[in-house]
Formats: C-alpha cells, structure tokens, sequence
C-alpha cells in the first residue's frame, strides 16, 4: 500500500488514429481460413545446468526404442556453448540421441556411425525442434520447418540404455537449458502434423504417442506409464509476472495493459529482423511492419472474452507469405504464447478463441 505497483515500462511511441484502415483489415480478419498458427502454452518447465549437474532419467523398456519409425519432438531454449550436448537419448554409441553441437541440431538414430548434422537451434530462444524417421527418410525440423533431410533405411537400432533428457549414458555432457513438451513417438510425424501440434499440449494418449515428459516441468510421462525421475539439481521455472505494460516500443505492442507482443520476420533471402510498430493504433489493437512503416504487414487485436467463454482471444491478420513468429505475452498471468506463419501462400488468419485462460 502506499506505493504504485509493478510494470513493464518501455518507452512509449506516439499514437495516431488508423481508422480507415482497421476496418478493411478487420474484415480482411474474418474471411480468411481460420487455419494456421495456434499458441503455445509452456506452463511450467525445467532448467537443466552442467554445473550444477541435473539430468531426467527414465528407465528402459522396448518401447522406448521404436524401430520402423521414430519422432523425437521437444520446445528447448538452450544458452549455446562450444562442443556437443545433449538434448536427449539412449546411448548413442547404440541407439538414438538428439543434440546440439555450438547452435547446429546433431542426430544419431543407429548409434555412433549415424550422425546427421542440420538446423540451427537459436541461441537462448524458444524453438521447437523435431527429428523424424519414416523408413525411408529422416528429417531434422526447427519450428515446424524441414532443415534437412536424408534418405535412411530401416530398422532403427537399440539398446538396454535408460532414456536421459538433458544427458546421456556415453555422452553426459548436459547444456544450460531449459526443456519442455518432450515428446517420443513409434510414428513418423508428418510436416502438418508437427505444425498441427506444435503449440497445442497433448494431454490424454495419442495413437503413437509412447511417452510425454516435461509436460509442466515434471519428470513424469504424462500419457503413458514411462516415468522419469530427475537425477542431481534440475530446477523449475514460470514466466515473470507484473501488474501490467505500459506502451509501445518500437519493436512490441502493449495491448489491454498487459500483453506484450513482438516478434521476427524471415525474408526468402535469409535475411531476418525484427517486427516493427506502426505509430498508430489503440488499446486493443496494432499494426506491425518488416521494413517499410509505410507498408504494414499484420494487424494484431486482442479481445477481452471473459464473459463470453472465460479467455481473452488473439486475432490477426497478415498482408504476407513470408516466415514469421509472433509472440503474445500476458505479463500479469506470465503466460507466453507463440505463433508460426510458414512461407510460401498467403498467411492465415489467426482466431484464436482459447488463446489466454487467464482471466480476469
């Protein structure tokens, strides 16, 4: 009492009204697909640290070395470093292991003649990372998109190795990093599959689906009977929270006083940046530009629903057909959810009408 509670604080751009505008691109809103990106809620999730030491263990068990086909699919936000570190596996002298090397994703899934090297794991980023195996191929993914890909034939080796996150048996080099919806399947999840599922968590049993870990943070498998244990010091962590935001900065929105929005953009060249904000807008919604403020590219609206179906929902529509990630942060929940737009036809439409249960 007596004092002003927290915030967020980003220096605020000057706003001009953009009503002629935001109605075209509202309307341009509602009748595109409603497919497309959907949010990713990370919950809780746990921070793994070669010094201290903490792994998750689980014990083996057949299933656990799918041979016909494999998906191995996780969110990791990992600090780079020199050499290689484990992300997960089971011997990789024998079987399978998934990992990274500086920022590049390394994958053995016949033991130690079977490297693959391919895709880069942003440094201290949330991204999504997937390695698949049909029985012809295998194929690394960084946020739902093929970054290699090789003809392979099966079957896929084993060993009697546990399961480690974070570690290994032969290689218990484990990175600073954190983990969360680690997902191991005897299936080969299809591009639109991965896309279909990236942010949405899984909480009942799937055909396929052997084992879910660190679904919240906890060591235990969440659809099936594999649970792990966490060997060492393995901490858990939430976003932060505040009372709210308080303007726009030239790179984030701050909409209904408490969510953040910000995001990149990736051109067909490579070439990569920052979403940039329009200097007009209002409270509840706000345009977004690449490299033009004369050329806006998404329109970003949130939507306070609480008394409709006890959420507040995120709207956008996208003027592009180039690679971006968005992502809304409700900064008094400390909720985080992120949104992939995939090159190539014209963005969907996000409606996303289950987006933040955080009210009020």
């Amino acid at each position: 009492m007596g004092h002003s509670a927290p915030r967020y604080s980003p220096t605020a751009l000057s706003r001009r009204p953009c009503a002629a505008l935001l109605p075209l691109l509202a309307i341009a809103l509602l009748l595109s697909a409603a497919t497309g990106a959907s949010a990713q809620p990370f919950g809780g999730w746990a921070i793994f640290s070669d010094s201290p030491q903490g792994y998750v263990q689980i014990p083996h068990s057949p299933a656990l070395n799918p041979a016909a086909a494999f998906t191995f699919e996780a969110w990791v936000n990992i600090d780079s470093e020199a050499g290689c570190r484990s992300i997960a596996g089971k011997g990789w002298t024998e079987a399978w292991w998934v990992g990274v090397c500086g920022t590049t994703m390394r994958s053995y899934l016949r033991g130690s003649s079977s490297l693959r090297d391919s895709g880069t794991i942003p440094n201290n980023q949330w991204t999504h990372i997937a390695v698949t195996f049909d029985g012809a191929f295998r194929r690394h993914y960084i946020n739902g998109e093929i970054a290699g890909q090789w003809a392979e034939a099966g079957p896929l080796t084993s060993s009697t190795d546990p399961v480690r996150i974070a570690s290994d048996v032969s290689w218990n080099i484990i990175p600073d990093a954190a983990f969360n919806e680690v997902r191991l399947w005897s299936v080969a999840r299809t591009t639109e599959e991965l896309r279909q599922a990236i942010n949405e968590p899984i909480t009942a049993p799937e055909v396929g689906l052997i084992a879910l870990w660190l679904s919240g943070g906890s060591p235990d498998d969440a659809v099936g009977g594999f649970d792990g244990a966490f060997v060492g010091d393995v901490f858990g962590l939430t976003f932060p929270v505040a009372f709210g935001c308080d303007g726009n900065t030239a790179t984030s929105l701050c909409l209904d006083d408490r969510f953040i929005i910000s995001g990149s953009w990736r051109f067909p060249d490579d070439s990569t940046g920052p979403l940039q904000v329009a200097s007009c807008g209002n409270d509840d919604s706000g345009l977004f530009y690449y490299t033009n403020p004369n050329n806006w590219e998404i329109l970003v609206k949130m939507l306070n629903a609480c008394g409709i179906n006890n959420h507040y929902w995120v709207f956008a529509a996208s003027t592009t057909n180039v690679f971006y990630r968005m992502e809304v942060f409700d900064v008094v929940a400390g909720v985080n959810k992120i949104y992939f737009n995939y090159p190539g036809p014209p963005a969907p439409a996000i409606t996303d009408t289950g987006a933040f249960a955080t009210c009020p």
